[in-house]
């Protein structure tokens, strides 16, 4: 009874005592020379760039959060705007999330919680991955600490998903460390085993990642969290190594309150599980090494172990010695507590005092900034006028200048249209002669294609006749005989026939003579695809012309209309209905032009015997039959312009001819 009621006394006086400790702690920092803030703060007075300006405010506030959190707000208010002013939002994101940090210290979760959020736009806008992984971060820390712990883990999720993309091996072990105490404290209130081995599979990732950075007083918050889950399972042997491995890395980094807080811990273990002597040596060297600190709370604390590890060996002399020296360092701790109240309200004094000259100081120099920004924008408003004016000056001069030379030049234009239409009128008369040559012409062309229906066909069909009656052996070789002169004299007739057709078409489109011009090849396009239409319409088929509108080439425009127009015929047989042909060009050397179809395209066998006299003749998808001539004549007007086919094609997929301009 009488050692419960020591314990409850000593938390009260903790409660009471640690105050005046922290006022004490921040005096300190007030009261001492700070190199790093006067460094900064006179780096501050040197520079008028808002993004230094930006920088070294954040610095500041970095540097004062964890002391003074009002004044680290007032820095970080600073860090933002001029961040704003210097347009970077990866600066204003850290300077808001600094703020955020320094409201939550204050224990204003709501708005902390704000700030973060804020935070947390700017840096989904920015992509900033190590900049998200903080905010997660940040925010699920509210949540936890505002009770909302499934809230929180799913934000720490969030925030480790983002710390592998970043590799940050720091982040990865805060987060895993605060998920493995997240399903602790639910397996604490469960006992479910899922939430056992999902604390046990997140705090082992976690001392694995600060063992290898060296993280010492990681390493102790986590494998204490490990042992604890090794005594709720019962598994006392790997709780004690796990409490022992602790009490090693305490050593190691010679961290006296480290090793008194893990000792405490082993003592209370050995206790639990019925070890006396270890318990009570583990007290024994915690309380020994808070005497050797000096430090009374710390011997009082450490005290109530050492009581407790006497009380259960029965050795109640001992642990009434322990509780009088207990006692007696609680009473000094009490007297140290009045110089430290007043402390505290010097403190309290001097950082209002501070704050105020540097919120005045703050504000000066905002306004020295805004006054300096009202000045160089009123300049700038002034030189733009000015350069508007003197524009506008020279833009009205050479419009007067441009204006009387287009006077001049419709003078000379109205002269040359007088001109020009007295030679109009003299070609009409030429064009009037002509017209009535190229009536002539037409009535020569008709009756040479009646002469051709009747006198070519004719011969043909009969010759057609008498070859089906030797193949079915109804003609003799008598017969045959007696006939061969008739047919042979027809025949000559029908060669004589193409002959001088084919001579006045020569003459008609004028072949030999290649005639190069500026050719709008769009048009052309266009010309040649319009004789396809009526085949296209009747198969379904869609001719695209793709060629830029202002697409422009030297070529004799009736060859390659000649061509185009074969090679869209040709495409239109071998396309099946609802097929699709396109026509595009590439500008690559002079040119190339493309006729491209989803049609049912060639074997290699067939690719490979295209262009030449002795190619097969071949049967449409609807039909249609294709001597192979009209390639030919293509390949040969290509060639007569300096030009050349090329073709690729595979069979079900379809075929691409091109002409290569030269």
């Amino acid at each position: 009874m009488m050692f419960s009621l020591s314990r409850h006394i000593s938390n009260i006086r903790f409660i009471y005592y640690s105050m005046p400790k922290l006022v004490l702690f921040l005096l300190l920092i007030f009261n001492s020379a700070d190199p790093l803030s006067d460094s900064l703060t006179l780096e501050l007075q040197k520079t008028e760039n808002p993004a230094t300006k930006a920088s070294l405010y954040y610095s500041l506030a970095r540097h004062y959060y964890g002391a003074d959190q009002d004044l680290a707000i007032s820095y970080a208010d600073s860090s933002i705007y001029f961040g704003e002013l210097a347009d970077l939002p990866k600066m204003q994101g850290n300077a808001i999330n600094i703020k955020a940090v320094a409201y939550l210290i204050k224990s204003d979760f709501e708005t902390s919680m704000k700030l973060n959020l804020d935070a947390l736009r700017i840096r989904e806008n920015i992509q900033d991955t190590l900049g998200l992984v903080e905010s997660h971060l940040n925010i699920g820390n509210i949540l936890y600490r505002t009770g909302k712990s499934f809230e929180a883990a799913e934000r720490y999720k969030k925030a480790l998903a983002y710390a592998k993309m970043a590799n940050s091996q720091r982040g990865l072990s805060l987060l895993y460390n605060n998920l493995g105490s997240y399903y602790r404290d639910k397996w604490i209130s469960t006992n479910a085993k899922e939430d056992l081995d999902s604390a046990k599979a997140y705090l082992s990732e976690s001392l694995e990642i600060k063992t290898s950075l060296n993280d010492a007083s990681g390493l102790i918050h986590t494998l204490n969290q490990l042992s604890e889950l090794a005594q709720g399972e019962k598994q006392y042997m790997l709780a004690e190594n796990y409490l022992k491995r602790s009490l090693k890395v305490s050593e190691g980094i010679n961290d006296t309150e480290l090793q008194i807080s893990v000792l405490t811990q082993l003592s209370q273990f050995n206790l639990e599980v019925g070890d006396k002597n270890q318990a009570l040596n583990y007290a024994k060297s915690a309380f020994e090494l808070a005497k050797g600190m000096g430090s009374n709370y710390m011997i009082s604390n450490t005290a109530n172990y050492l009581i407790d590890a006497y009380q259960e060996k029965g050795d109640y002399r001992n642990a009434f010695e322990i509780a009088k020296q207990k006692l007696e360092a609680d009473a000094l701790l009490f007297n140290e507590s009045k110089q430290k109240i007043q402390d505290d309200l010097l403190i309290q004094y001097e950082s209002e005092k501070k704050e105020l000259e540097n919120q005045r100081l703050l504000e000066e120099q905002r306004f020295l900034d805004l006054n300096l920004q009202r000045k160089n924008e009123l300049l700038i408003g002034a030189v733009i006028i000015l350069v508007g004016m003197i524009g506008l000056g020279v833009y009205q001069r050479k419009k007067n200048h441009e204006l009387a030379q287009a006077k001049k030049k419709i003078d000379i234009t109205l002269a040359q249209l007088t001109e020009k239409n007295d030679q109009v009128e003299k070609q009409s008369v030429l064009l009037s002669n002509a017209n009535s040559e190229l009536k002539e012409a037409n009535s020569i062309r008709e009756k040479l294609l009646s002469v051709v229906s009747h006198d070519v066909k004719a011969p043909l069909s009969s010759l057609q006749v008498l070859l089906e009656y030797w193949d079915q052996k109804i003609l003799t070789n008598e017969d045959l005989a007696s006939l061969v002169p008739r047919i042979a004299k027809q025949t000559k007739t029908v060669q004589e026939l193409l002959k001088n057709l084919l001579q006045w078409a020569q003459t008609q489109m004028e072949f030999n003579n290649i005639q190069l011009a500026e050719t709008n090849l769009k048009k052309l396009v266009d010309e040649s695809i319009q004789f396809a239409i009526p085949t296209a319409e009747g198969k379904n088929i869609t001719i695209i012309n793709r060629i830029p509108e202002d697409q422009t080439i030297q070529t004799d425009s009736n060859r390659l209309n000649f061509i185009i127009r074969n090679l869209v015929s040709n495409s239109l047989k071998f396309t099946n209905p609802d097929g699709q042909i396109e026509v595009s060009f590439e500008s690559i050397g002079k040119g190339k032009i493309h006729i491209s179809d989803n049609g049912i395209g060639m074997s290699q066998k067939k690719l490979e015997s295209l262009f030449h006299k002795g190619m097969g003749p071949s049967i449409g998808t609807a039909g249609e039959k294709g001597s192979g001539i009209g390639l030919l004549l293509c390949k040969e007007f290509a060639e007569s312009m300096g030009a050349r086919l090329e073709v690729e094609s595979e069979e079900k997929k379809g075929s691409t001819f091109t002409i290569v301009l030269g």
